[in-house]
């Protein structure tokens, strides 16, 4: 299996010496942004009113006037794994007021995936919400399986985890202690951060190494109101939940904390990392358009995030260690940081019409989306590639590790799994 080398291929700024003494018409800031292996984002900071010229390569791309202190214009159409010079001048400045910067594009990834579906449930209406890749040999998947028993009689006790070992998937039932009764808890979201430390979701937090579980009832010992169904790990220390009407809750391996976000949306996914921290996307799926981003600051509070440029609702976020940020749902969009001063960008179209539940990736040459009638995308750093498997289901959770792809979700009263290895 040959595996993407995009992590090691990143962009290489090159800061050069400024020129000189501002003054009241200069370039206060130009900063470059990678958005893929052929675009990148331009953010100067100047004057409004002030004109401004943008050379690569010695060639003009573009000039334009500030309409406001800050502004972001994209540069594409880019030869991947390949060095440019971008220069901007300020030509309002009576002297030469010109900043200079060096990149070196991304390299792409293969979209070469040779996929496998797999599909549980021998009645009732069986689905997966949530996967986690460790590695090629072991793989958990939550959800609701609905099996019969060993005389072909629907079975009472419902699966709620299946588990990948290298060769085949197994039924599981995770279940733990709860209120001095045994219970199989639903399961919706999990992150299985090794072999042994895996953390589940399905209202209450659930905590195991694959074998023995401890179910945490938080609204016990932190807040009765709780109901939490994603989950995301930084590392042991460090535990974020998020699930129904804003409910939120950090985990420091320790001790638990609420964290208030004030909204009533859903929190539909959590994402993080240790350069740009930890952001939770919420919406209100099938109720209202509305939807809402949060940072997570250092002290546990939820600060939002502009959302301007995405209408309706959202579900999925991914962002790289530069802060390159991608949000699913009712549509796919980009921005070359949270804090960035520029709207949202939408680019799901031609790419897709369908609801594009989850998202994930190794780096920005290697995306990978998953939602609505079974379909699976996977972007290269230059293009997007469409995958379905013939599913008309949805498909609510994608990871992916290396050159390893595994997307569930449901289809026909069945629960399904995606697997994609690269060749």
């Amino acid at each position: 299996m040959e595996l993407p080398t995009t992590l090691t291929l990143g962009l290489i700024l090159l800061l050069q010496a400024g020129c000189g003494l501002f003054d009241q018409s200069d370039i206060e800031s130009f900063t470059l942004t990678p958005i893929s292996a052929v675009e990148v984002a331009l953010e100067i900071r100047a004057d409004a009113g002030d004109n401004i010229r943008v050379e690569r390569d010695g060639k003009e791309i573009c000039a334009f006037r500030m309409s406001r202190k800050d502004t972001v214009i994209y540069d594409s159409g880019l030869t991947p794994a390949t060095s440019y010079i971008w220069k901007v001048t300020n030509e309002s400045s009576r002297r030469d007021r010109s900043k200079e910067r060096q990149a070196t594009t991304y390299s792409t990834t293969s979209s070469d995936f040779t996929w496998q579906t797999f599909s549980f449930g021998e009645h009732s209406s069986s689905v997966l919400y949530g996967v986690s890749i460790i590695d090629e040999n072991n793989i958990w998947a939550v959800g609701e399986i609905y099996m019969n028993d060993s005389t072909g009689q629907a079975d009472s006790k419902i699966y709620n985890a299946i588990h990948f070992n290298g060769v085949e998937w197994v039924l599981k039932r995770i279940e733990g202690n709860f209120r001095g009764n045994r219970i199989i808890p639903p399961l919706e979201g999990i992150h299985a951060f090794s072999e042994s430390n895996i953390w589940a979701a399905g209202s209450l937090p659930v905590r195991g190494d694959g074998e023995n579980w401890e179910i945490i009832d938080l609204r016990t010992i932190v807040d009765e109101s709780l109901s939490l169904w994603k989950v995301w790990e930084k590392d042991t220390s460090e535990v974020y939940f998020g699930g129904k009407s804003g409910s939120m809750a950090y985990f420091n391996g320790q001790t638990w904390q609420k964290i208030e976000t004030g909204t009533e949306l859903d929190i539909e996914d959590i994402h993080g990392n240790a350069e740009q921290g930890v952001v939770a996307v919420a919406s209100k799926l099938f109720e209202t358009l509305d939807n809402a981003i949060f940072r997570i600051k250092e002290d546990k509070t939820a600060e939002e995030v502009n959302t301007e440029g995405i209408p309706e609702p959202i579900s999925g976020i991914w962002f790289d260690e530069t802060g390159v940020t991608y949000i699913v749902g009712s549509g796919m969009f980009k921005k070359p940081g949270l804090e960035a001063p520029v709207s949202w960008q939408d680019f799901h179209l031609p790419i897709t019409n369908n609801y594009m539940d989850a998202i994930d990736a190794n780096g920005l040459s290697d995306i990978v989306v998953s939602g609505n009638s079974g379909e699976i995308l996977h972007f290269n750093g230059a293009g997007w590639t469409n995958f379905q498997n013939g599913l008309a289901g949805t498909l609510y959770d994608i990871d992916i590790h290396q050159g390893l792809v595994v997307a569930v979700g449901y289809d026909g009263g069945k629960a399904f799994i995606t697997m994609g290895v690269r060749e």
